[in-house]
């Protein structure tokens, strides 16, 4: 076993010895200050290869972790199926994706680290199917190594392909670190997951609405000093000293770009799942970045967290690359996962809002507009081009600004822009939301968005002219 390992499984015990002699090797124990169970891979029992015998004690583990609410850690370094076990190894895939089944359904965390190399059936199964994924830089990570794509196809494929680097880059890893720093991840990861507990919050200092038209907000939010999304995550995620002395991190999430960006942190005591829709000012997420978002959520939904989502978004990425790629299907995907998700849910529009792509990440159970928020059905000269008015008329008619949206109903709140009155005021809706019994709490959110809004009207708009 590498240092690192020798490092973390430090005060592990195996479950049992039934599964002597297996290339993994299951066990529970402590990694930091949390209780765990391992399921580590020992790459001198025939090249950490996945067997009958290894996929039953994997499955042991997966049990125990979901009896005893203990998170699955699964340290991989294995070059896939056991070929001379035939289809007895084969099937290990589906059993332990099953067994992984049990894990979530129990609302367990399942993290996996890809050591040298992660590759086959092992990779498929377990690696990348984990809640969030760590590579060791330098590793071999892929469905298939360099020697074995080479000797099936004939084509030697280039250097750094399939490593643990070149998988971070695709958003198929969350994290590549190097062997030193496993271990402090691990149990930075955990540390940020433990149990919700709640601290006192200040009570939220109304902020009032802004008097302005659709078209002076418009012009108000784009023209503001105002932090974009990756950066309000960051302001909100920030470091705090809890009452048993231990320091957490925003974990981030990885995509298949930058577009959309996820981290699991802390506010007050709560977990939360923190989305910005999108990571730049009013920019426009692609299918890879509904694919994490939507990933960021059902991870929300099977970990019981908080998901948070920051709105500011011109709109989905209407480019044909885009529309050949799938952003259709990739966003009504992540509007059904956070509809579907278990924990309390909350959107804060703080910049743009436009049309289906911003709405993917508002169907939740409260949704709050910042004074520099605002939302339409279509951007302003999208539907000035529909309309065949100015944008600014535009703005005006489909009712954009804060005061517009709070009075149709579809915005719950004011909140503050300010990062800090911000994160306390998220701090006591999560409160007010976690009171609320879970299944409750989400029909009504389906309530709510099955029906049309409940607010005021806007007047008939015009009908656009005739086309010649």
């Amino acid at each position: 076993m590498t240092d690192w390992r020798d490092a973390v499984l430090v005060g592990v015990h195996p479950l049992s010895s039934e599964h002597e002699g297996s290339a993994v090797r299951a066990g529970h124990g402590r990694i930091g200050r949390a209780d765990v169970v391992v399921a580590a891979w020992d790459f001198g029992v025939h090249g950490g290869s996945f067997g009958e015998r290894e996929a039953d004690a994997f499955i042991a583990a997966c049990a125990e972790a979901a009896s005893t609410r203990r998170p699955l850690v699964s340290m991989v370094r294995s070059g896939g199926t056991r070929l001379q076990e035939g289809m007895r190894a084969l099937v290990g895939i589906p059993r332990a994706l099953i067994a992984l089944e049990q894990v979530a359904d129990a609302g367990v965390l399942h993290v996996s680290v890809a050591d040298q190399p992660t590759t086959g059936g092992v990779w498929v199964a377990i690696a990348a199917a984990a809640d969030v994924r760590i590579g060791v830089a330098g590793a071999t990570v892929g469905f298939s190594g360099p020697r074995v794509i080479e000797s099936m196809t004939g084509v030697a494929v280039p250097r750094g392909t399939n490593t643990a680097e070149s998988a971070g880059a695709a958003g198929l890893l969350d994290a590549v670190v190097s062997p030193e720093e496993v271990a402090t991840w691990l149990e930075d990861l955990l540390v940020t997951l433990r149990p919700d507990d709640p601290e006192p919050t200040a009570a939220p200092v109304p902020v009032g609405v802004p008097d302005r038209s659709g078209a002076e907000q418009v012009a108000h939010s784009r023209g503001v000093d105002r932090p974009s999304g990756a950066e309000l995550v960051e302001a909100l995620l920030t470091d705090e000293l809890l009452t048993e002395g231990l320091l957490t991190d925003a974990v981030p999430l990885r995509g298949g770009d930058d577009t959309v960006i996820a981290a699991l942190g802390r506010i007050a005591g709560h977990r939360v799942v923190m989305i910005a829709l999108t990571a730049r000012r009013a920019g426009r997420a692609t299918p890879d970045g509904y694919e994490l978002f939507a990933r960021a959520t059902a991870l929300a939904g099977r970990l019981d967290l908080s998901c948070v989502v920051l709105v500011d978004t011109a709109g989905a990425d209407p480019l044909p690359l885009s529309e050949q790629a799938g952003i259709a299907p990739a966003i009504a995907a992540a509007m059904t996962a956070l509809l579907h998700c278990a924990g309390p849910t909350i959107a804060v529009v703080h910049g743009e809002g436009g049309s289906g792509g911003a709405l993917a990440g508002a169907v939740t159970d409260v949704v709050a507009v910042t004074e520099n928020g605002w939302f339409a059905a279509l951007g302003p000269e999208g539907a000035a081009a529909t309309l065949r008015v100015e944008a600014t008329t535009a703005a005006d008619l489909m009712g954009v600004a804060p005061r517009d949206l709070l009075g149709c109903g579809f915005a719950d709140a004011l909140a503050p822009a300010d990062a800090a009155a911000l994160r306390e005021w998220l701090a006591a809706r999560l409160d007010l939301l976690r009171a609320l019994d879970r299944e409750e709490r989400r029909a009504h959110r389906w309530r709510r968005w099955a029906g049309p809004l409940p607010g005021t009207p806007l007047s008939d708009p015009p009908e656009p002219p005739e086309i010649a």
